[in-house]
């Protein structure tokens, strides 16, 4: 996945250890909100303190996406099962929601539930999904469970609401149960430049080879938009790409600016965490509703998990090598334009899958456009920290600002070339775009 990195002599394990501690610490007692204006010479301290009371009062969606994003770290599952989890939680929590306020065409349950409480019936859709799904977390999910009922007026609403939250839930399982993610997929290539093969330290087999036969949950198919292959290897327009991540996205690199380098690190976030922050960033702004929050976040992860089965196709299509190994044996590829570098190193731990396309992009790409049609604006102000307690922060005043940065600090941290972030940016809008046009549309009148 795209969150693993490597800094000096801290081991993976260790730190990776602590940026999910630290990370969990603050989703708790912020949701990673922070929405204070956007100068990176703010302290975290003040942006918590303002964080703290911008958080009251909130709503049901907001809390169980909080937890499900807290539940996916904790078990350190891989990028694009956290936003299978999160598509899963957030569809059955929308189609209960809808289920009471009918306002939208449903996902997958068309059902009526008029007068059951809706805060009972996300919380516990909420629930079923991540403990059927978690079960070792499942000790945690009962106590969130309990104290967001403990909230709710007891009587035939709370009943009702419980018993749709669950009914729900469990069909929105049923349906995802054999759609191919937990099958193990194979990883065979030719063994020749060009075609990834596994990159150091790690020398990690390769992620989810089989996740483009992931049944989507919006899109047709893996393969519904097209984009170009990548570019030829022995072209002076690769040669052009891979020398820009030598010379900027090298662990020594000495043309990369400070600020460069705080981006290349912080782009190791998981995606489902900085978009679904941006997201609640944004809802609270503009002081979503209960319903609108339901549809925005499953809009959200919906078109997070189809772009990452989309890129995911792109990338075992192609196979293309990563820049840690493309640089320090690129006299293997008779290009006179790049001389090989047997040195080299990322800034940060390459993640374990081809380079074309970025699964940070795609899904970058297509959370934008989700965020941008949803809202009717590009504006946003969110300052996100990763790692958490590492005083890494990286400040925005846009939705596009963020996915342009992402895309540029992924070539800070040596860990792609510029048009695997540039077509899967291209990528993702257009299934950002698909889903929002296609899924959960307002019905006449709303």
């Amino acid at each position: 996945m795209d969150d693993g990195f490597k800094i000096g002599r801290l081991s993976v394990k260790r730190f990776g250890l602590y940026v999910l501690a630290s990370l969990l610490a603050v989703l708790t007692v912020t949701s990673l909100l922070q929405v204070a204006a956007p100068t990176q010479a703010q302290r975290p301290q003040t942006q918590v303190a303002q964080v703290a009371q911008f958080r009251k009062p909130t709503d049901a969606v907001l809390d169980w996406n909080t937890i499900a994003q807290t539940t996916v770290l904790a078990v350190a599952a891989p990028a694009p099962q956290q936003y299978r989890t999160l598509a899963i939680v957030h569809a059955a929590i929308f189609d209960a929601v809808n289920a009471i306020d009918r306002r939208y065409t449903p996902y997958a349950v068309d059902t009526k539930a008029a007068g059951a409480s809706p805060e009972a019936a996300v919380a516990t859709a909420g629930h079923t999904v991540l403990a059927s799904l978690y079960p070792t977390q499942k000790s945690t999910l009962d106590a969130a469970l309990t104290k967001a009922l403990a909230t709710i007026a007891e009587g035939q609403a709370k009943t009702d609401g419980i018993t749709l939250g669950k009914t729900i839930a469990k069909k929105l399982l049923a349906l995802r149960s054999n759609d191919g993610a937990n099958q193990k997929g194979e990883y065979s290539a030719d063994q020749k430049p060009g075609i990834w093969q596994p990159t150091p330290p790690l020398f990690l087999p390769a992620l989810l080879p089989h996740w483009s036969t992931v049944t989507p949950f919006v899109i047709k198919r893996a393969d519904q938009f097209k984009i170009p292959a990548p570019l030829p290897l022995n072209s002076v327009a690769y040669a052009k790409e891979l020398n820009e991540v030598k010379r900027l996205g090298g662990k020594s690199s000495t043309d990369r600016t400070p600020d460069q380098t705080a981006a290349g690190i912080w782009s190791a976030i998981a995606p489902v965490v900085l978009w679904n922050t941006a997201a609640q960033t944004a809802a609270l702004a503009k002081g979503n509703s209960l319903s609108e929050n339901a549809r925005l976040f499953a809009l959200l992860n919906l078109a997070g998990v189809d772009a990452y089965i989309a890129g995911y196709d792109v990338k075992y299509k192609y196979k293309r090598w990563r820049p840690a190994i493309a640089i320090p044996h690129a006299d293997q590829l008779g290009n006179a334009a790049i001389t090989a570098d047997p040195t080299w190193e990322s800034l940060i731990v390459t993640p374990n899958h081809p380079d074309y396309i970025s699964g940070h992009c795609v899904t970058a790409g297509a959370d934008e456009r989700i965020l941008q049609n949803f809202f009717g604006s590009d504006a946003v102000k969110v300052s996100l920290i990763f790692p958490a307690n590492a005083g890494v922060t990286r400040s925005f005043t846009s939705f596009s600002q963020i996915a342009k940065e992402l895309g540029e600090a992924r070539i800070w941290a040596g860990v792609h070339t510029r048009s695997a972030d540039t077509q899967g940016d291209v990528l993702g809008k257009a299934v950002g775009d698909y889903v929002f046009q296609t899924a959960l549309r307002p019905l006449n009148g709303v």
